[in-house]
């Protein structure tokens, strides 16, 4: 069995949901933690983005993850707690034909990650392109040329980028789990965020899914209670459909997801944007909670790509990489 790390400090790479949690359950046990993040605002794909205009006010689009569910007691408890906190509600999508409860944030999904981002030390825009264990510490360089030192790294990117980072120091794995992990692949999705001039035609309570071959998910943010002054209407493309286009200019994109969401958007188009999730969701997962590594130093990775491929596995993964260096 692995030794556990004792550590004083923390440097996490990746602001996404699953190490905002390790973050802060660390915090929480007074540990020095610092969360870096290559995005312009924090919170990974639980991501949030406004289109403003004049005349047809202000669009907010949910435009990465949409909703959540919650079956183990561990994460039911914490979205308990951040019911009672009024940062997530229910949300009744699919409840006619499912059993499932389906949760969101009530401001946007990016509200949650900046909940539990308020009392972290959280840098934005901060790029991590290598790392150094030197003098029993670890010295990480960023894009920008600063430096952060810390005793452990918790690293939650996609694995693709992940391994990108453990190369550069030339870290190595055992074989078996460097496949392991390269075996894993990720859905791309192409997302379109489109600012309508009149309300949708998407039933209540605004969100559907689709099976056709553009389209997977159609959103109107409005009804979902989160764009109260703009007609807001999120589209995501299938895997199929963002393999195929990646690299196509985003008009031809916007025209083709457009014209399949023609029977539920029942309006003329005010301004659109285009976002490519490259790693949108993993197609399967490494099916244990965290990988730790040891030499030269200590490194715990985590995220969606380990227990399951959702909100609700990334946290989880993100709460037992905590419970791991706090021993």
């Amino acid at each position: 069995m692995t030794q556990k790390a004792s550590t004083s400090s923390c440097l996490v790479i990746g602001g996404g949901i699953s190490g905002l949690i390790a973050a802060t359950v660390l915090r929480d046990r007074n540990m020095q933690v610092t969360v870096v993040d290559k995005g312009r605002a924090i919170g990974g794909r639980m991501a949030t983005r406004r289109i403003r205009n004049s005349q047809y006010g202000e669009g907010i689009f949910d435009y990465g993850a949409q909703y959540f569910t919650a079956q183990d007691p561990k994460f039911q408890a914490l979205v308990n707690s951040w019911i009672q906190e009024g940062i997530v509600k229910e949300w009744s999508l699919n409840q006619q034909i499912s059993r499932k409860v389906y949760y969101r944030g009530v401001n946007s999904n990016r509200s949650i990650a900046q909940h539990l981002a308020e009392n972290l030390d959280v840098h934005t825009n901060i790029k991590a392109i290598s790392f150094a264990w030197q003098d029993d510490h670890w010295q990480v360089l960023t894009a920008n040329k600063e430096t952060f030192l810390a005793d452990v790294l918790i690293l939650t990117p996609p694995l693709p980028q992940t391994l990108e980072l453990l190369d550069r120091p030339q870290i190595q794995l055992p074989p078996e789990t460097r496949h392991r992990l390269e075996e894993i692949v990720y859905h791309p999705c192409i997302a379109l965020l489109a600012l309508l001039a009149q309300p949708s035609q998407i039933p209540s309570p605004g969100g559907m899914h689709l099976d056709g071959t553009l389209l997977s998910w159609i959103a109107c943010n409005q009804k979902k209670g989160i764009s109260p002054q703009g007609n807001a209407v999120t589209l995501h493309a299938t895997s199929e459909f963002s393999k195929i286009h990646w690299d196509i200019d985003n008009t031809v994109i916007a025209n083709q997801l457009l014209e399949a969401a023609s029977p539920w958007l029942g309006s003329s188009v005010i301004d659109y944007q285009v976002h490519r999730w490259r790693y949108s969701q993993p197609q399967t997962v490494y099916g244990e909670p965290y990988l730790v590594v040891t030499k030269p130093g200590p490194i715990v990775i985590c995220g969606d790509a380990f227990i399951q491929p959702d909100v609700e596995g990334a946290v989880l993964s993100g709460l037992a990489a905590a419970e791991y260096l706090l021993g």
